[in-house]
């Protein structure tokens, strides 16, 4: 077995490491693949915002020509200034069920981070904030929230014998239609909504919701700035994230809370297409497309992975506007399942 390093300028290389994971859950009826073009994305160095400001190296294993392991190794300097200590992050780490292999693809991981510097390391972790991070060690028989990773539960023996730790449990919940707030906190939310201070803004345009992006970036630093993990994005790398979850929302599941005129929160949530990925093998071209918008008019799938307010709102009203609107944009839709997605159980704000 021997660890080949991927030229990113190779195409046979890039095909070979975005390929693997399509052959290694070929019979996973949950797995669920990456939109090709966005995963050919992160060895772009000129194009990802990623490298404007950090550094990342791709490995896969290989026995005999044959692909049995990858994994991508980060060092995100923005995270690292953030806490005051070099800290990489390992990702995109699919492998056979074998102890051999895990070892040779962390170790390449491990020794690339003490060239730059790092210390320590966790993951997964991608290059970018939005993207699901974390191991999945719960939940083999679901499948995922869009973006969300999926992995063998073998996955989680290989890291432990190597000597990863849990450094926190990220937490996911699920909501189907039958399940509802009682009716005393509808009541507690239209009475916040009565004295004016509060106001839910509603779209029905896609269009419509361009203006508030940069005001909702803005938000979200301020509401996650102490949440474990947190770390600021350059405005390079929200346009990308914008961009990705502008390209499926549905304006019915995004709600803007404003205090003011100004900003106090925020939901966020988007069809799930999962399944129609997986059918299209996250090819586009030349026809995925158009099951993708099929998927985000008929699926009855919803994923909640955003919601926000402002510290100094939290407690007065505008949480059970904001739980309130969540069950009302589900309902808008008709959804029968909603996933909510990536609580780390250290931000208890989230539970209460």
């Amino acid at each position: 077995m021997n660890i080949h390093p991927i030229d990113p300028h190779n195409r046979r290389d890039v095909n070979r490491f975005i390929d693997f994971p399509h052959q290694l859950y070929r019979d996973n009826p949950y797995w669920v693949p990456e939109i090709r073009s966005s995963a050919r994305l992160v060895f772009d160095q000129k194009r990802h915002p990623f490298y404007r400001h950090s550094k990342a190296q791709f490995f896969l294993a290989q026995n005999q020509n044959e692909v049995v392991g990858r994994i991508a190794v980060l060092h995100n300097r923005n995270y690292s200034a953030h806490y005051k200590q070099e800290v990489g992050f390992f990702y995109n780490f699919d492998l056979i069920n074998n102890q051999e292999v895990a070892k040779a693809l962390l170790d390449a991981a491990v020794n690339w981070a003490r060239q730059q510097g790092i210390t320590s390391i966790l993951g997964p972790r991608g290059f970018l904030r939005s993207q699901g991070f974390g191991l999945l060690v719960e939940g083999f028989d679901q499948i995922p929230a869009v973006g969300i990773p999926y992995n063998f539960p073998y996955y989680q023996t290989l890291l432990e014998n190597y000597g990863f730790a849990k450094e926190a449990d990220i937490l996911s919940g699920y909501m189907v239609r039958s399940d509802e707030l009682p009716v005393k906190v509808f009541a507690a939310a239209d009475r916040v909504a009565e004295r004016g201070n509060f106001k839910v803004l509603q779209f029905k345009r896609k269009r419509d919701l361009k203006p508030w992006i940069p005001m909702v970036d803005l938000v979200y630093r301020e509401a996650f700035l102490k949440n474990p993990n947190y770390y600021p994005t350059t405005p390079d790398e929200f346009a990308l994230m914008a961009q990705n979850i502008y390209q499926i929302a549905d304006p019915r599941l995004i709600k803007i809370i404003t205090r003011d005129d100004k900003i106090a929160g925020f939901i966020l949530g988007y069809p799930n297409i999962n399944r129609a990925l997986q059918k299209i093998r996250g090819r586009l071209w030349p026809f995925g497309w158009i099951a993708l918008l099929r998927a985000m008019r008929d699926t009855r799938h919803v994923d909640l992975n955003g919601l926000g307010l402002l510290s100094e709102y939290q407690g007065r009203g505008a949480n059970l506007m904001l739980y309130a609107e969540v069950e009302r944009s589900l309902r808008a839709v008709q959804a029968e399942h909603a996933d909510m997605v990536q609580i780390d159980e250290r931000n208890f704000n989230s539970f209460s």
